[in-house]
């Protein structure tokens, strides 16, 4: 008999999650796509949560396909402290925009999943975060959060 491996369980979860978020766009509160050009506040969701939806089933089926490994305390330490650094960048961003808490998630995110070459992780995340502001900004027009810090009166 299969059994379900930390992975397929990880990627059952986040399926059942990115369902709930993915239903959650079509809430009357986010449907002025008609005001903007077919471009509301969940364009861009909508896109990630479908691929994070197809990627969680991809980890959900190689999960049952590979040998089960016993869940260790370590490997649960790892998945919460990834789940609670997600949960205070979500959180920053509406203190300190878009670009400053992408920064720090993307340098240390690595770390806690266990890469540790510093030099690599940190041109990735300064590559990274100014190719996502730059994509959001410049080429769909979608107004990222600003830092309250750097605003001009």
């Amino acid at each position: 008999m299969m059994k379900p491996s930390f992975a397929s369980l990880i990627g059952g979860l986040i399926l059942l999650i990115t369902a709930f978020l993915f239903s959650h766009t079509f809430d009357e509160a986010y449907q002025t796509s008609l005001l903007t050009a077919g471009r509301g506040p969940v364009f861009y969701p909508r896109i990630v949560l479908g691929a994070m939806g197809l990627f969680s089933v991809i980890v959900i089926a190689e999960g049952f396909a590979e040998e089960t490994d016993a869940i260790t305390g370590r490997g649960v330490l790892i998945a919460l402290v990834a789940v609670a650094l997600t949960g205070a960048y979500i959180f920053s961003i509406e203190q300190a925009g878009f670009v400053i808490p992408t920064l720090f998630f993307t340098f240390l995110l690595p770390f806690v999943l266990g890469y540790r070459n510093v030099p690599i992780v940190l041109v990735i995340s300064v590559t990274y975060t100014f190719a996502v502001w730059y994509v959001f900004e410049k080429l769909f027009l979608i107004i990222l959060p600003s830092s309250p810090w750097f605003e001009v009166i």
